[in-house]
């Protein structure tokens, strides 16, 4: 057991020396919300690679973390979604799209509808292939 404990802790280490990148890519700011001057967290998007890597990583607020990681999310508090679906990482563009079907299959409107007109890169299409 204790040589899981030291795989898992090595693991987090090396998303926390992540962070200096992903503070430059966000320019401080939640990757979701866009909320600032807030502490922002490392959080990998699955599938998550054996080593750490920025473009499986984004850069959340508290809240933004709370939804990605419970699913809890009440439609007009993110509806900031619409339009952070456009985002050029394809990291938030996963996790936008994650958060979209589930609001879509709950009945909301506008999350369809940005699923019905965003386009995705051959890549991002991959990454959602298994979802």
């Amino acid at each position: 057991m204790a040589k899981g404990y030291q795989k898992n802790q090595e693991h987090k280490d090396k998303v926390a020396l992540l962070g200096k990148k992903l503070i430059r890519r966000c320019k401080r700011k939640c990757e979701l919300c866009e909320a600032g001057g807030t502490g922002l967290t490392v959080v990998e998007v699955a599938p998550v690679p054996a080593e750490p890597h920025e473009d499986h990583a984004i850069m959340l607020c508290d809240d933004c973390k709370t939804v990605v990681e419970t699913g809890k999310m009440k439609p007009h508090e993110v509806r900031f979604l619409e339009s952070i679906i456009w985002s050029d990482v394809p990291a938030v563009q996963v996790t936008v799209i994650r958060l979209c079907r589930q609001l879509s299959k709950k009945g909301v409107d506008w999350a369809s509808d940005v699923l019905d007109v965003v386009h995705l890169n051959p890549g991002v299409e991959q990454w959602l292939a298994d979802d």
